[in-house]
């Protein structure tokens, strides 16, 4: 039977315990641990997907908005984070200029968004 993260409470505990194996390491898991791992991780991602859903392909500024919503950032406040101009990110949000790589990768180190995704997104990926 397939677990069921039912609210953030149960969300953040999954997590933690994740983040245990994690630091535990994958080659000094038990094979018990290593299926606890994937069932919390399949329960995570149903939870993430359920309660944060992303755009299927998003554009490059579709998921910037996302980001903007979810972290409650200001257009100001996200620039800093990526540490771009305003102008910058005003333009790549109207779809006026692509980012550059940098921007890419600021993105995905800082928010942890899949580099895949992110790459899909500005048509670099094959």
């Amino acid at each position: 039977m397939s677990m069921i993260i039912q609210n953030k409470q149960e969300y953040y505990s999954a997590m933690a315990e994740i983040e245990g194996y994690l630091q535990k390491g994958f080659s000094t898991l038990t094979p018990s641990e290593d299926e606890r791992l994937d069932e919390l991780s399949k329960a995570v991602e149903g939870w993430e997907l359920k309660e944060y859903p992303m755009p299927f392909q998003p554009e490059f500024s579709d998921i910037l908005r996302h980001i903007m919503s979810f972290k409650q950032l200001s257009q100001s406040q996200l620039s800093e984070n990526l540490s771009i101009s305003k102008s910058l990110l005003s333009e790549v949000l109207k779809g006026k200029r692509q980012p550059n790589l940098e921007i890419v990768i600021r993105l995905h180190k800082n928010f942890g968004i899949d580099a895949n995704l992110l790459l899909d997104s500005i048509g670099l990926r094959a």
